[in-house]
């Protein structure tokens, strides 16, 4: 194929448009699944309007602007054209056949080039479908054998994803609470205490936050549950005039002097103090964090990015993650 355009999808894929046409918005007027955010996609969607062929799968692509749809070549400074070629899993590749310095020559790019999917070995539809079934929250060897690939990589795929994850909310972190606002805040740790080859593993102490009446909140991975510790994760996350719920530990002793409101619980005689003031919400977040960690255990240095996916799928939660996660990663990626 010549050029860097494509054939009109619903002329070459006469059943492309399906479902694209089949949910109706308030008005009755045909609602577009990938462009309206309150249409969540079904893996037929997928399949009909990205997946039913190579051609299509790189014009819609393009289109979202998860691939670049033009390349330059540097040496000739010429706009390159996309080819159909037989030997890249994708189907084709960018190709530079123009004249620099008085010489022909002849220059190929992978259409990977600068996105998400380059080093990837796996097909492009294979990411997507990885990526669709990974944001439904399918444990990792149930998409193995969706997509019949081998552990390794489907470990390499899942870490992927979670480092996206892990860039995203780092980028788009802020602080919670304000004035006239509720905080609960607590420290946990995860995992238990094991034994091998004479060495004792205490787990990983977690620091969390959590704002009341809102799905607002913090998870960071700390050494210690110090003062020096933990009141500078406060002053980073949480805004000063807050209502901070805590227990009684000693860290927390020092948070009336550095601009916030403070209640305490005492956990060794009550759930709820005298005020009615209580830490439920930031134990209940506990309980579903440690559920969601793989039960075969986690690296330290694996932490952030586990916590980081429990917090995009909590904040996410009533949204369709496959949208949002290619929004996130388009925003990374910056493609014109």
């Amino acid at each position: 194929m010549g050029g860097n355009s494509f054939k009109d999808a619903e002329v070459q894929c006469g059943e492309s448009k399906g479902s694209y046409q089949r949910v109706k918005g308030n008005l009755g007027q045909m609602v577009n699944v990938w462009d309206d955010i309150s249409v969540f996609v079904t893996y037929d969607d997928l399949l009909k309007d990205v997946l039913m062929s190579k051609e299509l799968t790189i014009q819609w692509l393009m289109k979202e602007k998860l691939i670049a749809s033009k390349q330059n070549y540097a040496k000739c400074g010429e706009e390159m054209s996309l080819s159909e070629c037989e030997d890249r899993s994708d189907g084709y590749r960018w190709e530079c056949r123009k004249q620099a310095g008085g010489r022909r020559h002849k220059q190929t790019l992978s259409i990977r080039k600068g996105s998400w999917f380059e080093g990837s070995n796996l097909t492009t539809e294979e990411m997507l479908k990885y990526t669709y079934w990974w944001c439904q929250d399918l444990d990792q060897w149930q998409i193995r054998r969706q997509l019949k690939i081998n552990p390794n990589t489907a470990v390499d795929c899942d870490s992927f994803c979670r480092e996206i994850r892990e860039v995203t909310m780092l980028q788009k972190s802020e602080k919670i609470g304000r004035p006239g606002k509720t905080v609960q805040i607590d420290e946990s740790k995860v995992g238990k205490r094991k034994y091998h080859r004479g060495h004792r593993v205490e787990g990983q102490w977690v620091f969390g936050g959590i704002e009341e009446d809102t799905r607002k909140c913090f998870l960071v991975p700390v050494e210690d549950r110090s003062e020096a510790t933990l009141l500078p994760i406060i002053r980073e996350w949480i805004e000063p005039g807050t209502l901070i719920v805590s227990d009684c530990w000693k860290s927390y002793s020092k948070l009336s002097e550095n601009g916030y409101l403070h209640e305490t619980v005492n956990h060794s005689k009550e759930f709820v103090n005298s005020k009615g003031y209580n830490t439920n919400k930031q134990e209940g977040h506990w309980r579903h964090m440690k559920t969601s960690l793989p039960i075969f255990g986690t690296r330290k240095e694996h932490f952030s990015s586990y916590l980081a996916e429990f917090m995009w799928r909590y904040k996410h939660k009533d949204s369709d993650t496959f949208k949002v996660f290619l929004r996130d990663t388009k925003a990374l990626y910056l493609f014109n």
